[in-house]
């Protein structure tokens, strides 16, 4: 079994993230286009590169970038987790994101850089909501018609509980 630190994720580089926005799957593409002012797939790689936090890259067997993510703080102790992924993924690949996101999860709530972990989700992507169950998650909210064109959003999301 390969442990956490073997794993083929390496921090994102534009070039990665240009090439994943470019070539994302349709369903990330509408999903994130339906939530943000980023409208083309160079605005949504643009965005990317701009936003503050942390920024991963899954290679698949071959060293090509097939999936990026990772996750923003908006709030203190509050990180929004988030993935584009390309249609050459492979079981492996979302094995890998999910062994990932698993440790990354783990490790933010042990250092103190969250208390609380959440994503969001357009309410037809219910392939992703079962993810987002294995990643941990919890689905927290159904926000009806939050979309600018009236699609309802799911929020899920992970707190760590503090015992006094």
């Amino acid at each position: 079994m390969m442990k956490w630190e073997e794993l083929p994720v390496v921090k994102m580089t534009a070039l990665d993230c240009a090439f994943v926005c470019t070539n994302m799957r349709e369903d990330d593409f509408l999903e994130t286009s339906s939530l943000t002012f980023a409208k083309t797939r160079d605005a949504m790689a643009k965005a990317t590169l701009d936003e503050v936090g942390e920024h991963y890259t899954v290679l698949n067997r071959k060293g090509e970038p097939v999936i990026i993510g990772g996750a923003y703080y908006d709030n203190p102790q509050v990180a929004t987790i988030w993935l584009f992924a390309t249609d050459k993924i492979t079981k492996r690949d979302w094995w890998v994101a999910t062994q990932f996101i698993i440790g990354l999860i783990d490790r933010m709530f042990e250092n103190g850089m969250a208390r609380r972990i959440q994503t969001f989700s357009i309410g037809w992507r219910h392939v992703s909501h079962k993810w987002f169950k294995r990643l941990g998650l919890k689905q927290e909210a159904c926000l009806k018609g939050f979309t600018e064109d009236g699609l309802d959003l799911l929020i899920f999301s992970k707190v760590k509980i503090f015992l006094f």
